[in-house]
């Protein structure tokens, strides 16, 4: 299955609360999309989904999301980490996963994500 519109504008929302800082707004929004996803093609690409949460959440330094946040250009290395990934999964299976699928739609989306508020600047 491909990522759709109508899941990848729901995944950038829920990136869109948490990366705000509004915790308990993305969590409900993950435990909508599980809810929906069980059972279902769409449960990879929840289980993605909520990986990234929680990484944000318990402040996971060795975490991919903390890698591109914290390098000079996040943007960037979000695209180093993504080709890698799709690369690496090719080298198995000529579809490609879930994980690398929300990985793309967050590269395609980038721009439209706030800066997750643990990564601004102090004021």
């Amino acid at each position: 299955m491909r990522l759709d519109e109508k899941l990848e504008r729901q995944m950038v929302r829920i990136l869109q609360l948490l990366f705000d800082g509004k915790i308990s707004d993305a969590e409900r929004a993950i435990e909508n999309l599980e809810k929906r996803a069980k059972g279902t093609e769409l449960n990879g690409y929840a289980t993605a989904i909520k990986g990234i949460f929680l990484s944000y959440t318990t402040d996971d330094r060795t975490s991919m999301l903390y890698r591109i946040y914290s390098s000079d250009d996040p943007k960037r290395e979000l695209q180093r980490y993504v080709d890698a990934m799709r690369e690496a999964y090719l080298s198995f299976d000529d579809s490609t996963s879930p994980v690398v699928e929300v990985w793309e739609a967050v590269l395609r989306n980038f721009d439209r994500l706030p800066v997750p508020h643990k990564f601004r600047p102090s004021q």
